[in-house]
C-alpha cells in the first residue's frame, strides 16, 4: 500500500518535481515468482480524493495524461491527515470497475513519464 505522502516524496526524489513529466500507470504481469514484466500502460486523466474511504483514486483515460506540475501542486495543499490516504488506481475492464493498490513507482527519463506500477 502506497500513501499520498509516499507518492509526493518519490516524485521529489525520483524526478525532482519536473513539471514536464506526464503521470502514467503501468500494469505489471507476474511471470515467475517475484518477476514482473510490463503488460500495458495508460495515462492518468483525473484524480479524486475520497474522504469516506480515505483514498486518492487515480483514473485512467484516453485523454492527454496529467502533468506532474499540476499533480504536485494539488497534492501539496492537502492536510497532513489526508497525506496519509492510500493511492489507488481505478479502471474499467470488461465493463467492471477495478480499484488497484500501487506496487511502486518509477520513471522513464527519456520519455518524461513518471510511472505508477499496479498488478495486471
Amino acid at each position: 500500500m502506497k500513501l499520498i505522502i509516499d507518492l509526493i516524496e518519490d516524485i521529489r526524489t525520483g524526478i525532482n518535481n519536473d513539471k514536464e513529466f506526464s503521470l502514467v500507470v503501468m500494469g505489471l504481469e507476474e511471470k515467475d515468482k517475484s518477476v514482473f514484466v510490463p503488460s500495458w500502460q495508460s495515462g492518468v486523466c483525473s484524480m479524486k480524493l475520497d474522504e469516506e474511504s480515505k483514498k486518492l483514486f487515480i483514473f485512467l483515460g484516453k485523454e492527454e495524461a496529467l502533468r506532474i506540475g499540476g499533480v504536485v501542486e494539488n497534492l501539496n495543499h492537502l492536510s497532513n491527515e489526508k497525506m496519509m490516504y492510500e493511492v489507488c488506481v481505478s479502471y474499467l475492464k470488461e465493463g467492471k470497475r477495478f480499484d488497484s493498490s500501487l506496487l511502486g513507482f518509477g520513471e522513464s527519463l527519456q520519455e518524461k513519464k513518471y510511472l505508477l506500477f499496479i498488478p495486471k
